[in-house]
C-alpha cells in the first residue's frame, strides 16, 4: 500500500465515521490495510477506496482488520493476581476510610469483554472476602461496536479460558454449547459502551455514569498509537483517575516519558502505575 492510497483511506474513515487515526504507526496501518485488499482480491488502492465508500460495513470490516482484537480470560495470570492480592484490597481500604459506597474500574480497550468480567470476577471475590458492602462498577469501553457485540452477550468459546482457574470457571460460568457463558450477576456489575479513547472530547466515557475511578486497565492499546498518542491518551486515564487511583498498561508498553513522572511505579513487571494521592 503506497502512502497516497492509505492517506486516502484515513481520510475516508475520517469523513465517515469521525475516527482519525493519523497518530497510528503507520507500517502497522500499511500492513492491516493490505491484507484487507487482498482478502478482496483488490491490488488497486483506489479500487478499495471506492468499495469503502460504497459499502457501509466496509468501515467495520477494515475496522476489525486494524485493531486486532485477542483477548483471554485472566491473560497474564501474574497481572490479575497481583491486582487480586495487593491493589483491589488497598482501593477496598480507601473506600472505606472515605466512606465510599462505590467501587470503580475502567476497562478502556475492552475488546470483547474478557478482561472487564475479569476484573468483575476479582473485585466481587475482594468484596466478599472483606465482607464489605461496597457496590463495584465496571466501565467498558472499546471502539469496535462488533466487539462491544460479543461482549454484552457474555459467550466464549474454551479457549479463552486457558489461563482460568478451574473454581473461578465453575462459579462465575455456566456451560453453553459453543463454551462458556459469563453469569448473570457478573454480567450486571459490567457496562459496555463504545469509546474512542483518541478523541480528548472528555476525560471519561460518556456512559460511565460520570465520576472517576480506582482502577483503570488499558492493556495492549498504547502500543498502536505512536508518542504523541500516547501521551494524550495516558493523560486522560490520569485526569480519570481518582487520587491514588492505579493503572494497569499491557507487559510490552510503557508510560510515554511526558506522563511517566506523573505516576508512582507500583509494579513494574506488571505494569501497574498509581497516580498520586
Amino acid at each position: 500500500m503506497n502512502d497516497a492510497g492509505l492517506e486516502s483511506v484515513l481520510e475516508e474513515l475520517r469523513r465517515s465515521r469521525g475516527l482519525d487515526l493519523s497518530a497510528y504507526r503507520r507500517p502497522t496501518l500499511s500492513r492491516r490495510l493490505a491484507s484487507r485488499m487482498a482478502a478482496l482480491r483488490l491490488t488497486d488502492p483506489g479500487e478499495y477506496l471506492r468499495r469503502l465508500q460504497s459499502d457501509l460495513q466496509e468501515c467495520v470490516r477494515l475496522l476489525e482488520i486494524i485493531i486486532i482484537k485477542v483477548s483471554s480470560f485472566f491473560r497474564d495470570p501474574m497481572v490479575f493476581e497481583f491486582l487480586a492480592k495487593h491493589i483491589l484490597p488497598q482501593i477496598i481500604s480507601q473506600h472505606r476510610r472515605r466512606g465510599s459506597r462505590q467501587i470503580r474500574v475502567w476497562s478502556a480497550g475492552c475488546a470483547s469483554g474478557e478482561e472487564a468480567y475479569s476484573a468483575a470476577i476479582l473485585l466481587v471475590q475482594a468484596l466478599e472476602a472483606e465482607e464489605c458492602p461496597l457496590h463495584p462498577y465496571i466501565c467498558a469501553t472499546d471502539i469496535s461496536d462488533e466487539a462491544l457485540e460479543t461482549a454484552k452477550i457474555g459467550e466464549y468459546p474454551r479457549e479463552r479460558f486457558n489461563t482460568t482457574q478451574l473454581g473461578i470457571l465453575e462459579r462465575f460460568f455456566r456451560a453453553v454449547p459453543a463454551g462458556f457463558a459469563i453469569s448473570r450477576h457478573i454480567q450486571e456489575v459490567v457496562h459496555f459502551s463504545r469509546d474512542d479513547l483518541t478523541s480528548g472530547h472528555s476525560r471519561a466515557p460518556a456512559d460511565s455514569v460520570y465520576g472517576s475511578f480506582d482502577l483503570v486497565l488499558c492493556r495492549n492499546v498504547l502500543i498502536y498509537f505512536d508518542l504523541e498518542l500516547q501521551d494524550r491518551v495516558v493523560h486522560r486515564l490520569y485526569s480519570a483517575l481518582n487520587p491514588g487511583g492505579y493503572l494497569v498498561l499491557g507487559s510490552s508498553e510503557a508510560l510515554p516519558p511526558a506522563m511517566a513522572p506523573r505516576f508512582l511505579v507500583v509494579d513494574r513487571a506488571s505494569r501497574i502505575f498509581q497516580k498520586p494521592a
